[in-house]
C-alpha cells in the first residue's frame, strides 16, 4: 500500500468517522464566505485582523492531520516541487517587496492553503476525495440560499447588479464562479458514488440554480462546460469507436471556436454581456503590463502591487477610472508579484499537470471530473486571478487535484 492511500485506522476510530466532514467544513471556510463582506462594511481591502479567528480550527486542524500524516506529508511535498517552488519563491519576495508585511502574511496563509491541499492529495483516494469536495460545496450552496432568500440585503447585490444574488460572498460573479465548480464536482461525484446519487444530483441541481440566480453568464458557460467535459470524458471511456467520434466532435468544436474567436469576437463578447474590452479586463492589462517591464523578472512582491495606495497601481486605477484590485488575470498578476520567473515555473507546472490529466481521461473515477476542473481552471487563469492565490478554493483544488496526479504517477513508477 502507498503513503497515498493510508487506511483510515491510522486516525482514532471516532476522529477517522468525523474526519471528512471535518474536512468539508475546513474547505468551504477556504472560500472566504463572508469575510469579503466583514472587510466591505468597514472599508477595508482585506478582512480585518479578527476575522482570522475563524480560521483557527481549521489551521488546528491542519496542523493535527500534518503530525499525524507527515510520512504521507513529505511524500506529497516531493511529489510537487514546483508548486512548493512557487510557495518558496512569494515567502523570499519579502525580501523587495513593496509591501514587505502584506507579502509575509499573505505568504503564510498561501502556505496554509497549499498544505490543506496537499492533504486532500495523500489522505483521499478520487473518489472519497470527490466526496469531501462535494461535501464542502454542500456547505456554500446551503449558506447561499439562505442569505439569498432570508437576508437578501447581504446575499443579494443591491448597487451595481441590482437583484443578482451573491450568496455568501459580495459579487455575482464570485458566487457563479464557485457554483459553476460545485455543478461539476457534484455531478461527478454521483457518477462515481451511486449510492448517494439522488443527493449529488440533487446538489448539482441546487448549485446550478445559484449560477443562474448569479446572472453570470461566464459562470454558466463555465458550468455547461464543466459537465461537457464529464460527458466527453464518459464518452471517451465506452470503446475506441466513441473514442474516435468524441475526439473528432471536439476537434470540429475547437477548430469553430477559433474561428469565432478570429473572425467574429463581438458575437462572443456579446453572448457573455460584454464588449471586447471584457468588462475592462484589456484596459487593466493594458495599463499594468508597462509595470511588469519595470520589474520584469521578480516583480513587487507576492501580492504587494495593489496594496500601497500611493504604489504603481495607483497609475492603474487613474488609467482605467475604477478602484481595480486585481489583475484580473492570472498571469499578469503572477509577473507583477513574483516576476516572470513565477510566470515560468507556473507555466512548467500547469503544463505537467494538464499532460497527466489528459493521461487519466479513461480512468472510471479520476477521469471524469479531474480533467474537467483542469481546462476550466486554466481557462479561467486568462482573465481571472486564481493561481496562487491563499485561501482561494479555485487554487487550493488545483494543488489538491496537481498533487494527486503527481502522487499516481509516482506510484506507477515505483
Amino acid at each position: 500500500m502507498s503513503l497515498a492511500h493510508a487506511p483510515a485506522s491510522t486516525a482514532a476510530p471516532t476522529f477517522a468517522r468525523w474526519e471528512p466532514i471535518a474536512a468539508a467544513l475546513c474547505l468551504a471556510q477556504f472560500s472566504e464566505p463572508l469575510f469579503a463582506a466583514i472587510a466591505q462594511s468597514q472599508g477595508l481591502t482585506e478582512p480585518p485582523g479578527y476575522a482570522r479567528i475563524f480560521f483557527l480550527p481549521v489551521y488546528a486542524f491542519l496542523a493535527w492531520v500534518a503530525w499525524r500524516d507527515r510520512a504521507q506529508a513529505f511524500a506529497a511535498v516531493r511529489a510537487t516541487p514546483l508548486i512548493i517552488g512557487l510557495l518558496g519563491l512569494a515567502t523570499l519576495s519579502t525580501l523587495w517587496s513593496i509591501d514587505s508585511g502584506a507579502t509575509l502574511r499573505r505568504s503564510v496563509w498561501l502556505a496554509l492553503t497549499i498544505v490543506f491541499g496537499l492533504y486532500l492529495a495523500w489522505r483521499h483516494d478520487w473518489k472519497s476525495l470527490l466526496n469531501v469536495l462535494g461535501g464542502g460545496f454542500i456547505i456554500l450552496i446551503a449558506g447561499s440560499f439562505v442569505l439569498g432568500i432570508f437576508a437578501p440585503s447581504v446575499g443579494r447585490m443591491s448597487f451595481e447588479h441590482p437583484g443578482a444574488w451573491s450568496g455568501l460572498w459580495t459579487h455575482k460573479n464570485t458566487l457563479g464562479g464557485i457554483m459553476a465548480l460545485g455543478v461539476a464536482i457534484c455531478s461527478a461525484a454521483a457518477i462515481v458514488t451511486p449510492e448517494r446519487r439522488k443527493l449529488w444530483i440533487s446538489c448539482a441541481i441546487a448549485a446550478f440554480a445559484l449560477v443562474l440566480l448569479s446572472t453570470s453568464k461566464t459562470a454558466l458557460i463555465a458550468s455547461m462546460l464543466g459537465v461537457g467535459m464529464i460527458g466527453f470524458c464518459m464518452i471517451m471511456r465506452r470503446g475506441p469507436v466513441h473514442m474516435i467520434a468524441a475526439l473528432a466532435s471536439a476537434a470540429v468544436v475547437i477548430v469553430a471556436g477559433a474561428g469565432i474567436v478570429l473572425l467574429a469576437p463581438d458575437l462572443i463578447v456579446a453572448a457573455l454581456g460584454r464588449d471586447l474590452t471584457l468588462t475592462g479586463r484589456t484596459d487593466i492589462w493594458e495599463a499594468s503590463a508597462r509595470f511588469v517591464e519595470a520589474k520584469p523578472w521578480l516583480g513587487y512582491g507576492y501580492y504587494a502591487f495593489w496594496l500601497p495606495e500611493n504604489g504603481p497601481a495607483y497609475w492603474v486605477r487613474e488609467a482605467v477610472a475604477w478602484p481595480v484590485a486585481s489583475a484580473h488575470s492570472s498571469w499578469l498578476e503572477l509577473a507583477l508579484g513574483v516576476g516572470r520567473i513565477g510566470v515560468i515555473v507556473f507555466a512548467v507546472q500547469l503544463l505537467a499537470t494538464l499532460t497527466r490529466g489528459v493521461g487519466i481521461m479513461l480512468q472510471p473515477n479520476a477521469g471524469l471530473w479531474a480533467p474537467a476542473f483542469l481546462v476550466t481552471f486554466a481557462l479561467y487563469t486568462l482573465s481571472e486571478s486564481h493561481a496562487l492565490q491563499a485561501n482561494n478554493i479555485f487554487w487550493l483544488i488545483y494543488v489538491c487535484v496537481a498533487a494527486r496526479l503527481a502522487l499516481d504517477a509516482r506510484r506507477q513508477r515505483t
